[in-house]
C-alpha cells in the first residue's frame, strides 16, 4: 500500500514540475535581450548632444544620460529599434519595446544594434528659445566592429 501511494504522488508531482518549467520559460521570454558583445558609448544630453554622431560596433551599447534638470524624450522613427540586441528605458508599463524614452534629470536609457547601418533619432527638450521646445537631431553609425566616437 505505501508503495502504491509513493507511485501515485510521482505522478501529481510531474504536471507541477512541467508548469514550473513552462512558468521559467515564459518568464524568460518577457525579459529584455541582453547581447552586449562591445563597449558603451555614452552620448550625453546637455545644451545639445555630445557627440552628436556616435560610431558604434554591432552589439556595442550606446547609453543616453540627461544632464539637464528638466526631462527630455528620445524619439527614433520608422522601425529602428525593430534590430536591437539589448534595450533598457525603451519599454513601456508592461515590458514591450517602445521607439521612445522619457528620461528624468540624471536618468539613463540604452540599446545595442545588432545590424550594420545609420540610425537617426531626435531628442526633444524644454528651451529658452521662442515656442519652448527644441528638437537636436542625433545619429548612430553601427558598423561591423567597434567604433570610435566622434563628435559634430
Amino acid at each position: 500500500m505505501n508503495a502504491s501511494m509513493h507511485h501515485a504522488g510521482n505522478h501529481l508531482r510531474i504536471p507541477f514540475l512541467i508548469l514550473g518549467l513552462f512558468s521559467i520559460s515564459a518568464c524568460a521570454m518577457l525579459t529584455p535581450p541582453t547581447t552586449r558583445t562591445g563597449e558603451v558609448r555614452d552620448v550625453k544630453i546637455e545644451e545639445g548632444l555630445a557627440p552628436t554622431i556616435v560610431t558604434v560596433g554591432v552589439g556595442d551599447e550606446v547609453r543616453w544620460v540627461n544632464h539637464r534638470t528638466l526631462p527630455v524624450r528620445i524619439d527614433f522613427l520608422g522601425g529602428d529599434l525593430e534590430e536591437v540586441s539589448c534595450h533598457r528605458g525603451f519599454t513601456n508599463w508592461v515590458g514591450m519595446k517602445k521607439e521612445s524614452a522619457t528620461l528624468g534629470a540624471s536618468e539613463s536609457a540604452s540599446l545595442c544594434f545588432s545590424k550594420a547601418g545609420v540610425v537617426i533619432y531626435n531628442v526633444r527638450m524644454d528651451s529658452a528659445l521662442p515656442g519652448g521646445k527644441q528638437i537636436v537631431q542625433g545619429e548612430v553609425r553601427v558598423g561591423k566592429s567597434s567604433g570610435v566616437a566622434a563628435g559634430r
